[in-house]
């Protein structure tokens, strides 16, 4: 279960710092990022499974999927952030078996 995430540097999330409990409630006017926070926890699922690349290519953009992974990144305009930070808390069990065993 993910209990935190804090996410800087994508879309329009910037500094951004949730706390999520049993039932968390998203709300808020439009373009204040909600759809953005729902695509930043789809690209750290869609990590786990496939390389950078593909991830980033499987989120959407506004038209749909995107076509270029500068669009995951904050912009003002032109100018591209150039570095997005993600960190995620979890309740994960207790005994589990990675790929590494």
């Amino acid at each position: 279960m993910l209990t935190r995430l804090r996410v800087s540097g994508f879309k329009n999330l910037v500094d951004f710092d949730i706390s999520f409990g049993p039932f968390t409630c998203i709300a808020g006017a439009n373009g204040v990022g909600k759809s953005n926070l729902l695509d930043a926890i789809i690209f750290l699922s869609a990590l786990a499974d496939r390389p950078f690349l593909d991830a980033a290519l499987s989120v959407r953009d506004q038209g749909g999927k995107t076509g270029d992974i500068r669009d995951l990144f904050h912009h003002v305009g032109d100018h591209f952030d150039e570095e997005m930070t993600c960190q995620a808390e979890m309740i994960i069990p207790e005994h589990g078996t990675d790929d590494l065993g």
